[in-house]
């Protein structure tokens, strides 16, 4: 059997600069699928300028035998490059005929896609031309999203919340499985027309690179390379956007060195918001306590969760589960599925969504108490071991699919 991906999560520069290929390689399931196809329909518009043209046919690299990696354009032609729309029309109309020969030419057993609005789109369209069936794995929780920034998810594509919600109840309703990411996620599909007997979870613990399942005590020691000293250090893994709410990490940052605390603090990641979370560190006096590390390799990061003092997360999907992995103490919002690893005084601090300053007594809590931070950490990880247990979660997705493909 094969399986051919479309997911706009990460370009093959990304995965290929921050070691994330077990979040491709993993699709095979062990062995399951013969061969995996992963597209992403428009990598350039996040690529680097390093990396390639913007515009022309999509670019094809081999990560395995059985592992193809595709990168789509944002434009056709060069000569199109001003009449963008129509540029990008004709370059996805390029990578839609390819697919549907693809999939006729390799037999390909089944669709997944990552996400319901453009992808699925193009999911349906493949499924319904060649006659398979078509997997929608959902890794956000759309509606919270859109109710919290008040904007469209995908607003290039989308030019209202209507439209998009339209085409959420459509995809999900018309696809052959739908699997969320956790129980957030999949209610958000339920709650707009999955049907609860073509739905299930694919958790993250597959897509997770092994080097943070070595036990905390077996990784190598990077905090002491750091020229600086520090009573305690803070840690923060997150995509820099407005969703992401990092900026109340800065605002803990203030409330812990408010509290005679020597603090230093990671945040790990890179995005719009970058220069407006510098202003504010500037505004609140932590400019020079907090270390903007872009975006870092995967063992750079399983090396440095285990020093930290308290991992703030006030918004993480796979960064949660990496630092849970990693031992350590965590503070979180209650948003999304963090609700479904923290639970306060067990396995972390759960705080009500948006309290900055109920976020901040929470760390400043397992600042003054590290015995019973190591023990929540402890207790996280162990908790996590299970729930993401990548051979477990494996062994579920094949019987998925078997289903799927039996039916």
């Amino acid at each position: 059997m094969k399986l051919l991906v479309i997911d706009t999560s990460y370009s093959y520069e990304k995965i290929v600069k921050l070691g994330l290929q077990s979040s491709v390689l993993c699709r095979d399931l062990d062995g399951y699928f013969e061969h995996v196809w992963t597209i992403h329909p428009f990598a350039s518009l996040v690529t680097s300028s390093d990396w390639g043209s913007q515009y022309g046919r999509f670019d094809t690299f081999m990560i395995s035998k059985n592992h193809t990696f595709i990168e789509g354009k944002i434009g056709r032609f060069k000569f199109l490059r001003f009449f963008k729309r129509l540029n990008f029309f004709y370059s996805q109309l390029g990578i839609l005929i390819y697919l549907i020969k693809l999939v006729k030419k390799e037999k390909i057993s089944v669709l997944r896609v990552g996400d319901p609005l453009y992808l699925g789109i193009l999911g349906f369209i493949l499924s319904r031309i060649n006659k398979i069936p078509f997997v929608v794995r959902v890794g956000s929780n759309n509606d919270k999203i859109r109710q919290t920034t008040g904007r469209c998810m995908m607003p290039r594509f989308f030019n209202s919340i209507r439209l998009e919600e339209v085409t959420e109840r459509f995809i999900f309703s018309k696809a052959n499985l739908v699997a969320g990411a956790n129980y957030d996620n999949l209610n958000f599909a339920l709650n707009n027309g999955a049907n609860p007997n073509r739905c299930t979870l694919f958790r993250y613990g597959n897509l997770i690179n092994p080097v943070h399942f070595i036990h905390p005590a077996n990784r190598i020691r990077i905090r002491d390379n750091f020229d600086f000293s520090f009573d305690c250090l803070l840690l923060c893994i997150a995509r820099l956007d407005p969703v992401k709410k990092v900026d109340d990490v800065i605002k803990v940052t203030s409330e812990v060195k408010r509290a005679k605390f020597r603090v230093k603090t990671l945040i790990v990641g890179d995005g719009c918001e970058k220069e407006k979370l510098i202003n504010l560190a500037k505004s609140l006096g932590v400019l020079e306590d907090i270390i903007f590390c872009g975006n870092k390799n995967q063992e750079w990061i399983a090396n440095i969760i285990p020093e930290a003092t308290v991992v703030l997360s006030p918004h993480t999907g796979r960064a949660l589960t990496e630092v849970a992995l990693g031992g350590a103490p965590i503070v979180a919002y209650d948003i999304d599925w963090q609700s479904e690893i923290i639970e306060s005084g067990f396995t972390g601090e759960l705080i009500s969504f948006g309290d900055s300053q109920a976020f901040a007594n929470a760390t400043i809590k397992l600042l003054n108490n590290r015995v019973y931070a190591r023990e929540l950490g402890s207790n996280v990880r162990e908790k996590v071991m299970k729930m993401m247990n990548p051979f477990t979660l494996n062994e579920h997705e094949r019987d998925q699919y078997n289903k799927l493909l039996n039916n």
